[in-house]
């Protein structure tokens, strides 16, 4: 392939080893790319990714999460800045890989993950923000209850809770994982929710939706009876507000993440 329109999106580097990495993929893209944009992850919009054809993430999953917000049919490649510090699920490069890996993109000698995402309706407004990972619904402030009603595939139930996941396979591997979810193969076609620290009392008591799996073609709807809830893609888009009586509904996208794997 060409690289005619190249996007690197970049954590600020906050050491000698995060600097250095950022340099060489600026040198490299410099050498091969023949137009190419470095972007802070702070400063982004729908507009800089016009046109490009390939986006380069540079830092950890969070930068490589952030830019996939403004992603569409564009290819996603993630570079781990630190390899030390930073976890990197997402990110296959590295700074001493990144020149042969991206020769060999030019070689067209690459695998393309098709990573399913997420998308939300509020009260049937469809949201701007898709979710590679997971979307959280739950209260603003973390110390609040999640009270909501959680309806999925002909069931319905009342609960309390720290707030609900819905995640993608990439997502089971994330924060759901910590929830005791299962993981799930990266190319599944379904999806899954894990309800997050579930309270049961007097009046919020023998939950069965605790954590299942949904198919492709299902979707799940949260009610919410919070006065400060949110619904947010990935913990780095835009917050939705989610106030008592608003309506969640979560199901796939038809708009796949490509990833250079």
């Amino acid at each position: 392939m060409r690289l005619s329109n190249v996007l690197a999106v970049y954590a600020k580097p906050t050491n000698k080893e995060q600097k250095s990495t950022l340099e060489i993929v600026n040198n490299t893209l410099k050498m091969y790319s023949a137009s190419y944009k470095l972007i802070d992850r702070d400063k982004l919009s729908k507009k800089l990714f016009e046109g490009s054809d390939l986006v380069v993430a540079v830092g950890g999953d969070g930068t490589f999460l952030r830019a996939a917000q403004f992603v569409g049919s564009q290819l996603l490649l993630g570079v781990n800045a630190d390899v030390k510090n930073k976890e990197g699920f997402f990110m296959k490069y590295n700074k001493n890989d990144f020149k042969i890996k991206l020769k060999n993109l030019l070689k067209n000698k690459f695998e393309i993950m098709k990573l399913p995402r997420l998308e939300a309706h509020i009260n049937n407004k469809k949201i701007d923000a898709l979710a590679v990972n997971e979307f959280f619904i739950g209260p603003r402030k973390s110390y609040h209850a999640a009270k909501c009603v959680l309806r999925m595939g002909g069931k319905s139930e009342r609960q309390k809770s720290s707030g609900v996941l819905v995640t993608t396979p990439a997502g089971s591997y994330a924060w759901a994982k910590a929830c005791c979810s299962k993981t799930m193969p990266l190319k599944s076609k379904s999806y899954q929710f894990v309800v997050r620290e579930p309270y049961e009392g007097n009046v919020y008591k023998n939950y069965k939706l605790k954590q299942g799996i949904l198919k492709k073609n299902q979707k799940i709807e949260v009610i919410s009876e919070m006065l400060d809830g949110i619904i947010i893609a990935d913990s780095v888009g835009a917050e939705y507000s989610l106030k008592n009586g608003s309506k969640a509904a979560i199901s796939i996208s038809k708009k796949y993440l490509n990833v250079i794997w």
